[in-house]
């Protein structure tokens, strides 16, 4: 498989809001993937979305405390020699998310658990 370089959002569909709040997000390419702001991806296109549809969906992660997110990219798949190219859609990985409440000192956040860490980001920052 050929490796396109990830550059952007080519979709995100909301699965689910009750029980486990689940999101998938499918990208452009595989390349620098890892390296990807996931969740500010998230936040961003949920945003995009309505103000309605995020709302809703920090509602139900203040409620459950918890969801996942699955991470899909579409890639170049080659059928062999002379074959030529075709895209494809492929499964990256099924990352938790969690809901952090206000504190004293730090305000309400939403974590993204990685291999590679944690990402981090403020609700009141939030779009």
């Amino acid at each position: 498989m050929r490796t396109k370089q990830c550059e952007d959002v080519l979709g995100l569909e909301v699965c689910r809001l009750d029980i486990r709040p689940e999101l998938a997000i499918t990208y452009d390419g595989l390349g620098g993937l890892s390296a990807r702001p996931i969740l500010r991806d998230l936040v961003e296109e949920l945003h995009r979305r309505g103000p309605n549809v995020l709302h809703d969906f920090l509602e139900a992660m203040r409620a459950r405390r918890m969801g996942y997110v699955g991470v899909y990219f579409s890639d170049y798949v080659s059928y062999g020699i002379g074959g030529g190219d075709a895209t494809a859609e492929c499964f990256f990985g099924r990352l938790m998310l969690l809901h952090e409440p206000a504190t004293a000192v730090e305000p309400e956040q939403l974590l993204l658990m990685r291999e590679s860490g944690t990402e981090r980001i403020s609700v009141e920052a939030a779009p």
